[in-house]
């Protein structure tokens, strides 16, 4: 496996970065150990001064179809902890995080009650989302909305529909079914999140996935993909995958993977890429293991603005006959902070590097999801290895701001809520290519990347993140992009 010197640096970065994930920010904590608990939760009456409060009871509401497991596994404390009752704000907050996390529900409440000197009740209310989602949208074949607007093809467009059960059985499961048509045609069901402990620390995943092609990226040129349409399906693919997951704690997880890929193309894409699965071949079959390690104390899981979030993963791609044999890596570090009043910034390290011999569909590349940069939306860049960071301040404009729909009797879209960020970033990248042919027809292989921007990004509920932004690139290229999701 082959690192440059950019990819240590940044692998460097990560490794410094981390340290920050166990930095636990301690201003403001000189506070006496004797405080009032009235002082740290609203709305708790407290007569003596306690040093310590046992918690004597949890009671969760407003849980009409959420088991209350589900809810207690991501609550900091529990019944008959004993905590120093200085930091009950604190352990309330970080569990108020946690909840909301879990994407269930819109709003959080803990709030508690002194039963006597000492002892405090507390609860926990909820209020759930709509869980029974209907999906229909058209997207951009790779999920890059910019990328497709700088030159629209009805043939680069999926129509796609489905149907998702989040929290089915009120266990935080996931069920879904996926259908895309059109540039893919993409069949997928899976079950997620399945707990097979009544803690809620092991947990299964699992999905079948049925791909097939008319039109395929054959290869890029110049930073851009080349189609080719194709009279048959010139790609087929079959992929059951299974996932175990070991909850460490409420942050930190383990995560294990299984998966089968049966891939079979048509000999005109051999003869336009013979390395598109390797060696000429035609037709692969590989199984993948994989191991991922996570820790992740993000604020939120779609739009975070403190906090930290560090994973690792490792790949092996082989086992069968036909198949080579593929070693890969990966390293993501992101570290949150609020720099001043209403101003936050954001930073994130990204390695990942794949052994010389991978086939070109398994490549990592910039410029379709996960990695879609700002600076280089219209470009599509593969590599056998890819490196970048990127750097944000966010203003906040418009702090986060509820309304309340009367004439609405539905209690979960009667109330909503929005807030607005100014966003100023600048990013790099490195993307390297060990083949000499592909780094003669992409000048942007093998060379430094960097943009600048800004931008503005409207965050409301149900997870929803709109973005407008205007980016200028190191090759002096200007472009206005929009995206549905947070930078990172």
């Amino acid at each position: 496996m082959t690192f440059n010197r950019l990819h240590h640096s940044v692998l460097c970065t990560a490794i410094f970065l981390l340290p920050l994930l166990l930095i636990v920010q301690s201003a403001n904590a000189q506070i006496v150990d004797t405080m009032r608990i009235s002082e740290m939760v609203s709305g708790v009456n407290v007569l003596p001064f306690v040093p310590k409060t046992i918690i004597s009871s949890i009671t969760i509401t407003g849980n009409k179809k959420t088991k209350d497991m589900v809810i207690l596994r991501e609550l900091t404390f529990a019944e008959g902890d004993t905590l120093p009752t200085s930091t009950l704000a604190q352990e309330f907050d970080q569990s108020k995080t946690n909840v909301l996390k879990t994407s269930l529900f819109n709003y959080v409440t803990i709030t508690a009650t002194e039963i006597e000197s000492g002892f405090a009740a507390v609860t926990v209310n909820v209020e759930e989302r709509w869980y029974l989602w209907p999906s229909f949208s058209i997207t951009p074949h790779n999920g890059n909305l910019n990328q497709w607007l700088r030159d629209p093809d009805i043939h680069k467009v999926d129509v796609c529909f489905g149907l998702k059960k989040y929290n089915f059985r009120g266990r935080r499961e996931l069920l879904f079914f996926n259908f895309r048509r059109g540039f893919n045609n993409i069949s997928q069901i899976g079950y997620s999140n399945i707990a097979i402990d009544k803690k809620y620390r092991h947990l299964l995943a699992t999905s079948l996935t049925l791909k097939t092609q008319k039109d395929v990226l054959v290869r890029t040129t110049d930073g851009e993909g080349e189609y080719i349409q194709f009279g048959q399906n010139a790609f087929k693919e079959v992929k059951p995958d299974l996932i175990y997951q070991f909850r460490q704690n409420i942050n930190t997880s383990h995560y294990f993977n299984i998966s089968y890929d049966d891939v079979s193309i048509c000999d005109s894409l051999v003869l336009l890429n013979p390395d598109f699965l390797g060696d000429g071949k035609t037709h692969i079959r590989n199984i993948t293991t994989a191991y991922r390690f996570r820790i992740d104390n993000r604020s939120s899981s779609y739009y975070p603005l403190t906090g930290s979030y560090y994973e690792v993963a490792f790949k092996r791609i082989g086992y069968l006959s036909d198949s080579p044999v593929v070693l890969g890596a990966e390293a993501d570090v992101r570290h949150y902070f609020k720099f001043a009043d209403r101003i936050y910034f954001a930073a994130q390290a990204y390695v990942a590097t794949y052994t010389n011999n991978t086939p070109f569909y398994l490549r990592p590349n910039l410029g379709s999801k996960p990695n879609i940069f700002e600076g280089y939306e219209h470009n599509l860049i593969y590599g056998d290895a890819l490196s970048y960071i990127k750097t944000s301040y966010k203003f906040e404009i418009i702090p986060t701001h509820i309304v309340h729909f009367e004439r609405i009797n539905i209690p979960k879209f009667n109330k909503i809520h929005f807030a607005a960020y100014l966003n100023v970033f600048a990013n790099c990248a490195y993307v390297e290519d060990h083949g000499d042919t592909d780094s003669l027809r992409n000048p942007y292989n093998n060379t430094f990347l960097g943009a600048i921007g800004l931008g503005l990004d409207i965050v409301t509920y149900y997870d929803k993140v709109f973005s407008i932004f205007v980016t200028r690139n190191v090759q002096n290229n200007h472009y206005l992009g929009v995206g549905f999701r947070s930078f990172f």
